[in-house]
């Protein structure tokens, strides 16, 4: 089944490549899924080196949590008006300058960061940074995509977001291993500044912007009860895949310090952002899936894993590390095989006329819950008994498990 579908999604990736789309698509969404990836380099720096952090500055778990889920927050509180600007105004000036913006932020903490309150301030900017560039990005390549082509194209985009935070753990691990954290948040810098020259390659837009000072219609759009399922359902996505990204190399590092436990491995980061990775394919796979056979059942069905993946977790928390890295190491996976679906799903359901509107809803929604699941985790772990215990990683994935347990209520009681 697994080879049928990922030779079937192979074949369309070709023909989507030999179309010849007007606006050339696929150059388009080649440019625009490196830009994203390139951005993203910074997202998961701090979630990689969490441990080592977290040790040098005292920090406890909600402390940590808030750092982690603060960037997130930052991007929430930004891209209502940053991804609604791209239905008035050409988005590539705002793409250029967010990721400069972005790459400042990782560079200053590298510099300055020394305490808690600096790097809530860095972290929340860049995560401002990547407002400017992921919903106005996908804005961006709408604007280039036939629409006959356009969930295909969205998938395709938001997939790659799971390779650049793949790739953020990556660069990370690697770095921090011969470096130092420091040095691994300065390598993660470098990423947005090379996503500048991809903007500047994209082909002409067959959508005309014409720059006018009109409120974005989130009235209109909350009355689109498929687009507000779809948020709904993205939200409960980003609360559980941020809150399993940025607890992951900690409680792995935990886990391998409980007795018996230890086993040779990686730099945490480096596994971490594997088996990330290993979500972009699915994600790419499922996503075809949803076109071919229907969002509904293919989102529910990912959801219910996600669900009892977590929940197995919690059951085993601090157990064997041979039963407990795998599992891992699938919620990796189960938790970001649903956002190309969920992504298509929302681009389907929008006004082309006000799509930027409605993304920058999907992303204030999903983001601010991807703020909201790291801080509910650290806030579980130090009321159960805190970090170096059973009982607190227990709670934290049980707190976990309400994502996608939201996502599938939400994309079930969505209109047809």
């Amino acid at each position: 089944m697994w080879s049928r579908e990922i030779n079937c999604a192979m074949a369309d990736a070709r023909a989507f490549n030999q179309s010849g789309v007007r606006g050339g698509s696929a150059r388009a969404t080649i440019l625009l899924s490196f830009g994203l990836v390139a951005n993203l380099a910074a997202q998961m720096t701090f979630a990689a080196t969490l441990h080592e952090i977290a040790a040098d500055w005292t920090l406890d778990a909600s402390q940590s949590g808030w750092i982690g889920g603060i960037y997130f927050a930052g991007y929430a509180l930004a891209v209502p008006l940053l991804a609604s600007a791209t239905d008035r105004m050409d988005g590539r000036w705002l793409y250029v300058v967010s990721a400069l913006l972005g790459a400042a932020a990782s560079f200053a903490f590298a510099a300055f960061a020394n305490d808690f309150v600096v790097a809530l301030v860095l972290r929340f900017l860049g995560g401002i940074g990547l407002a400017g560039v992921h919903m106005p990005g996908l804005n961006l390549l709408m604007d280039r995509i036939d629409r006959s082509r356009q969930g295909r194209a969205a998938g395709i985009y938001t997939s790659s977001y799971a390779a650049g935070s793949a790739g953020s753990f990556l660069i990370a691990g690697l770095v921090d291993a011969a470096f130092g954290w420091r040095a691994a948040f300065v390598a993660a810098g470098i990423g947005p500044l090379l996503s500048v020259g991809s903007v500047a390659l994209l082909p002409a837009s067959s959508v005309g912007r014409k720059s006018d000072h009109r409120r974005p219609p989130y009235r209109t759009l909350l009355r689109n009860r498929a687009l507000i399922s779809y948020v709904a359902a993205f939200a409960g996505n980003t609360w559980e895949v941020f809150a399993v990204r940025v607890w992951f190399v900690a409680y792995l590092s935990w886990l391998q310090s409980v007795p018996g436990n230890h086993i040779a491995l990686p730099a945490l980061g480096v596994v971490s952002g594997v088996a990330s990775l290993a979500g972009v394919p699915v994600s790419m796979v499922m996503a075809e899936a949803a076109v071919r056979h229907g969002r509904r059942p293919v989102i529910i069905g990912i959801c219910l894993a996600s669900v009892a993946t977590c929940l197995t977790l919690a059951a085993t928390a601090g157990g064997p590390i041979g039963i407990v890295l795998p599992l891992l190491i699938l919620v990796q996976i189960t938790s970001f095989a649903d956002v190309g679906a969920l992504a298509g799903g929302a681009v389907a359901a929008a006004d082309p006329a006000q799509r930027g509107a409605a993304l920058a809803l999907y992303a204030l929604a999903g983001f601010t819950t991807g703020f909201l699941g790291p801080v509910a985790v650290g806030n579980a772990l130090d009321w159960f008994g805190g970090a170096a215990t059973a009982s607190g990683w227990m709670a934290g994935y049980a707190v976990i498990s309400i994502g996608s347990a939201a996502a599938a209520w939400a994309v079930w009681r969505a209109p047809e």
